[in-house]
């Protein structure tokens, strides 16, 4: 019995070890990461609307003197869908490029085609946009790849992009990279409820007496903690280099037949491998190699800064809550003045609202066509009908608070009005497109940080397209206009590319993915869609201002063939019988060329028939061109004349003009800098009254608080002698009657 259990000790089984290390490696990373979620967390509650602090709002719902508002206008939103929002109209993609000499660009092509093909299937975009709105809000945002059977009877897998929805399920190993492209390791934690699991697993350990210590951290009443473990496994290898150009293993080495090739040198490396595993608290539920060299889990970043050996990162969120905060207390501060003023009265002499007080009594809250009074008089003199007192005015000075504090937000955000379609009147166009493109830069680095994610994210796919799809089969490709396509795969050829020839005299091509070396590079932009109408609209401008035929042609052709139009027959097919032969020759690739002799003839016969119109139309104009000289000239000496004299009343005119307005717009501008000069000086003089007007309230207030405090600190300190006094009269009352009950007792005894 000994024995079992000295084989199943952590150093001799290996899941065991590994679900040690995996504890172990958890806790690390939540521990480091702590302080950091709960700042995330804060961000992102606080964009959720949860922008009061819980003690605050408590003691402002439970003042003894009546709740108080606790306002949340909600500021914030309004820029983090301007930011994400810009992810799906400029979607980030990769685009891939070879760069090794044994890659190919037709190759590139083809792995272009089939991560589209992945990214529609997998619905990418949701993947992306989620990760990408997360790092808007709180900093950190995560997307991730798995793979899966392609049906429940197949023995084939596909790759997919998964959405990852809660940020805070994640932890990445240390890692310095803003994509987390070199994290040693990483989990993905999930939450499964207990019923759910026993399906799932059914003989894996659930019962809380199963975990250890920590088992909190791993079972609940209702759930069990899962977690997905990915890490790097490494194991020493000798590497051999031969006089031959080769480079390989020391075991492929010794197993090669003789006479073997000279070695002239050698080196120690590690081999890396990457594992999956998927455990508990209590024991590894299962585990496989991935076929990826990277961690498939890629980290999408807002913000990101180094402090002191820590990383911190946030979105947009962080650096406007304290303004944010604010804008909220104003506001709460504010409603709660308007409320508490009393509605305007009306001031009457007694007896004039007899036999009416119903209708005075209600003229606040009906809307009555008329109010009724009794006349009355004093002294023989009649009292003015009933008057409304003037409400109380809010102070200025508070609603230019909340601009400032509304101009603050922008500023912490590096948004600003125009960015968000609010335009002034008196700002010009290139003022609202420079204060528009400083937004677009303050936020450049979301899409920044997302075009890096997304590249690595392309990379992990170049990585395992060749090691998933490893048997000979067509691939599906999906072009950049949504159109399907098929490449045939031969993971077995020595090269990237193999061109067949076809009987009908075309190519066909035959790819091996796994060859060669492949790079990717970001593009940021708008849809292909998008891109598209915006084609045809240059294309049709250029069409409008074509000097030839032949360009026009070609221009409108393009045009309509951009502009996604429906019907049939498709208009651009009939527009394209039209163009010139040699334009279709270029455009129809795929067709038996014409002949050259043919084409020479076709066009031979165009040049002459446009000649021939050409000549017609001068000769049906000649006699007309000469008609319109003879009156032009005629029309032309007349005019000339009368011109002149036209042109120099004109002149004096506008002189005139001229002078008189330019002493009009000295005497508006005199008249408008002194009553600026006035409109400030009453400003200032206004501003000052109410700011001391708003320190004596505030001063009033204080007083009243603290005197407020003095009487409630000697009413306390009053009833506290009184209850001392009173406890101590009852001690003494007490201690008498002891004292006499113990003398009787003694008299009793003796």
């Amino acid at each position: 019995m000994m024995a079992d259990e000295d084989d199943k000790t952590p150093e001799k089984d290996p899941d065991k070890a590994l679900l040690k290390e995996a504890r172990e490696r958890l806790k690390d990373c939540m521990e480091l990461y702590e302080d950091e979620r709960k700042q995330q967390l804060d961000d992102l509650k606080f964009s959720t609307l949860e922008q009061w602090p819980s003690s605050i709002r408590q003691a402002r719902e439970n003042d003894v003197n009546g709740a108080r508002p606790c306002l949340t206008i909600d500021k914030i939103n309004q820029y983090i869908q301007q930011v994400v929002n810009d992810f799906r109209q400029n979607p980030v993609a990769g685009k891939v490029r070879p760069v090794s000499d044994d890659a190919d660009e037709d190759a590139a092509g083809v792995f272009q085609g089939v991560i589209r093909n992945i990214e529609d299937h997998s619905t990418a975009a949701v993947a992306y946009t989620t990760a990408g709105e997360s790092a808007v809000r709180v900093g950190e945002g995560y997307f991730r790849f798995i793979t899966e059977y392609k049906d429940e009877k197949s023995r084939k897998q596909k790759i997919v992009i998964k959405t990852v929805p809660d940020t805070f399920s994640v932890y990445l190993g240390p890692h310095k990279m803003p994509d987390g492209s070199d994290a040693e390791f990483g989990f993905i934690l999930e939450d499964v409820p207990e019923q759910k699991f026993k399906r799932l697993h059914p003989k894996a350990k659930f019962k809380k007496t199963d975990f250890e210590l920590d088992a909190d951290d791993w079972r609940n009443d209702d759930n069990i903690r899962v977690a997905e473990y990915f890490y790097f496994d490494y194991k020493p290898q000798n590497v051999v280099f031969l006089a031959d150009g080769r480079d390989v293993p020391r075991e492929t080495y010794d197993a090669l037949p003789e006479p073997r090739p000279e070695i002239v040198g050698e080196r120690t490396t590690q081999i890396k491998t990457t594992k999956w595993c998927k455990l508990t608290g209590a024991e590894i539920l299962e585990k496989r190699d991935w076929a990826g060299k990277w961690i498939p889990i890629v980290k999408v970043i807002g913000k990101e800064i180094w402090v002191e050996g820590k990383r911190h990162c946030w979105g947009l969120v962080r650096p406007a809550k304290d303004s944010l905060r604010m804008y909220n207390y104003w506001a709460s501060t504010i409603t709660e003045r308007m409320a508490l003023s009393p509605k305007a009265p009306f001031i009457m002499a007694v007896g004039q609202d007899e036999g009416h007080e119903e209708m005075w009594k209600t003229a606040n809250t009906v809307n009555y066509s008329r109010l009724i009074y009794n006349p009355k008089s004093v002294d023989g003199l009649s009292v003015p009908p009933p008057q409304r007192q003037l409400p109380a005015q809010l102070e200025t000075a508070m609603i230019q608070q909340m601009q400032v504090i509304e101009h603050d937000v922008q500023t912490s955000l590096g948004m600003f009005k125009a960015a968000m379609g609010e335009e002034r009147p008196q700002q010009s166009g290139k003022a609202i497109l420079a204060l528009t493109r400083e937004s677009d830069t303050g936020t450049y680095h979301f899409s920044g940080n997302m075009g890096i994610s997304v590249c690595h994210g392309t990379r992990i796919m170049i990585d395992l397209i060749p090691k998933i799809y490893d048997t000979e089969e067509v691939m599906q490709m999906l072009g950049e206009d949504g159109q399907l396509d098929q490449a045939k795969i031969d993971p077995s050829q020595p090269q990237a590319v193999r061109p067949i020839p076809q009987p009908d005299g075309s190519v066909k091509k035959i790819y091996n993915l796994g060859i060669g070396e492949y790079g990717v590079t970001v593009t940021v932009g708008p849809s292909y869609n998008t891109r598209r109408m915006e084609n045809a609209a240059l294309f049709t401008d250029l069409a409008n201002s074509a000097k030839d035929p032949a360009s026009a042609a070609i221009l409108h052709y393009l045009a309509v063939k951009n502009a996604d139009l429906t019907g049939s027959p498709d208009p651009s097919e009939l527009l394209k019988v039209m163009l010139p032969p040699p334009v279709q020759q270029v455009m129809d690739k795929d067709q038996e060329p014409i002949p050259p002799a043919v084409a020479q003839r076709m066009a031979q016969l165009e040049q002459a028939l446009q000649l021939a119109d050409q000549e017609n139309k001068e000769l049906k104009s000649g006699v007309v061109e000469t008609q319109m000289k003879v009156q032009a000239h005629q029309q032309e000496a007349s005019a000339k004349m009368q011109i002149n004299s036209e042109e120099k009343r004109i002149e004096l005119a506008m002189q005139k003009e001229g002078d008189d307005a330019q002493r009009q717009f000295d005497r508006e501008q005199a008249e408008a800098k002194r009553q600026d000069e006035m409109t400030q000086m009453h400003n200032d003089m206004q501003m000052m009254r109410e700011k001391a007007q708003l320190e004596a309230q505030v001063k009033r207030e204080i007083a009243e608080l603290d005197a407020q405090v003095a009487r409630e600190k000697a009413e306390l300190e009053a009833r506290t002698k009184i209850e001392t006094t009173n406890i101590l009269a009852a001690a003494s009352v007490r201690a008498a009657q002891i004292s006499a009950e113990n003398k009787q007792f003694a008299s009793e005894n003796q």
